[in-house]
C-alpha cells in the first residue's frame, strides 16, 4: 500500500467520524425535545380543552429542536465545506504536490446551507404535528393515555414517533454534510486541474453504512476532474450530486479523491460503461 492509499484511507475514516458526530449531535437536540414532550404527556389531565395548551407546547419544543438541529448543522457544514478541501489539499502533498491554490467560491456552501435549514425546519414542522395527532386521538378518547405514551416513546429506539423523527434527522445530517464536502473537493478538484496537468477524480467508498450494489461497482471509477462518474446508470459529478435521482444519492456513503496513475496500488481505472 502506497502512502497515497494509506493517506485517503485515513481522510475517509476522518469524514466517517466527523459524520457520526455531527449526527450525534442532531439526536442529542432531538432527545432533549422529546423529553419535554414526555414531561408534557405526563402531566396532562386528559380533558379536552387542554388541546390548544398541550399544542402550543408541542409546537415549542419541537421549534427549540428544529432551531437547535439548524444551527449546530450550519456550523457542522462550514466544517465539512473545508475539510472537503483538506481531502484535495493532503491527497496532494503526500505525493509531493504542493501548490497555492486559489480559495474557492462560497456561495454554492451558503445555498446549500439554505436548503438544509428549509429540511430542519419542515422536520420540526412534521414532527410536531405528529405528536400533536396523537395527543388529540388521546384527549378524544380514540386512544388511551398509555398507548399516547407508547408512542411518544421512552427513549428514541422506542417504535414510536420519535424514533422515525431521529432516523429522519440521522438522513438529513449525513446527505447535507456529505453533499457539502463532496462539492468542496469538486471545486478544489477543478482548481487542482488548473495547475497540475493530467489530474483525475477517483470514486471510493466508505465504511460506515451498507453500500449500493451500483455504488460498489464504481469504486475505482477514475474521471477526469470535469467529467461525471457512470453510477447506476447516470451521470454524477460527485457522490450525493444533487443532479442525481433521490434513489441514487440519500444515504450514499461514497467519496471522491484526486488521483494520477502510480499514486495508488489498488486503483484501477474503469472504463467507462
Amino acid at each position: 500500500m502506497t502512502a497515497y492509499d494509506i493517506e485517503v484511507k485515513k481522510l475517509i475514516a476522518q469524514a466517517e467520524s466527523m459524520g457520526d458526530d455531527q449526527v450525534a449531535k442532531a439526536i442529542a437536540a432531538l432527545n432533549k425535545a422529546r423529553k419535554q414532550v414526555a414531561a408534557t404527556v405526563a402531566k396532562t389531565d386528559w380533558q379536552l380543552y387542554q388541546l390548544p395548551k398541550l399544542k402550543a407546547a408541542i409546537d415549542s419544543a419541537m421549534a427549540d429542536f428544529a432551531a437547535q438541529y439548524s444551527k449546530e448543522l450550519k456550523t457542522g457544514q462550514k466544517d465539512f465545506w473545508s475539510f472537503g478541501q483538506e481531502m484535495v489539499d493532503q491527497s496532494l502533498n503526500v505525493v509531493g504536490i504542493s501548490a497555492v491554490l486559489p480559495a474557492i467560491d462560497t456561495a454554492m456552501l451558503v445555498a446549500m446551507q439554505n436548503y438544509s435549514n428549509s429540511l430542519v425546519k419542515s422536520l420540526g414542522a412534521d414532527a410536531a404535528n405528529k405528536i400533536y395527532n396523537e395527543m388529540a386521538m388521546g384527549l378524544m378518547g380514540q386512544k388511551t393515555p398509555f398507548e399516547v405514551m407508547q408512542a411518544v416513546g421512552n427513549n428514541l429506539t422506542d417504535k414510536g414517533i420519535f424514533s422515525s423523527i431521529a432516523a429522519r434527522a440521522e438522513t438529513i445530517t449525513r446527505q447535507e454534510c456529505g453533499r457539502i464536502l463532496e462539492a468542496a473537493s469538486q471545486a478544489r478538484m477543478e482548481a487542482a486541474a488548473e495547475v497540475v496537468p493530467g489530474l483525475k477524480k477517483q470514486w471510493q467508498h466508505g465504511v460506515s453504512r451498507m453500500p449500493r450494489v451500483s455504488h460498489l461497482a464504481a469504486v475505482g471509477q477514475i474521471r477526469d476532474v470535469d467529467k461525471p462518474f457512470n453510477v447506476g446508470g447516470e451521470a454524477l459529478m460527485y457522490p450525493r450530486d444533487p443532479a442525481g435521482s433521490p434513489g441514487n444519492t440519500i444515504n450514499c456513503s461514497c467519496y471522491t479523491v484526486p488521483y494520477m496513475e502510480g499514486w495508488s496500488e489498488e486503483g484501477k481505472e474503469k472504463k467507462a460503461a
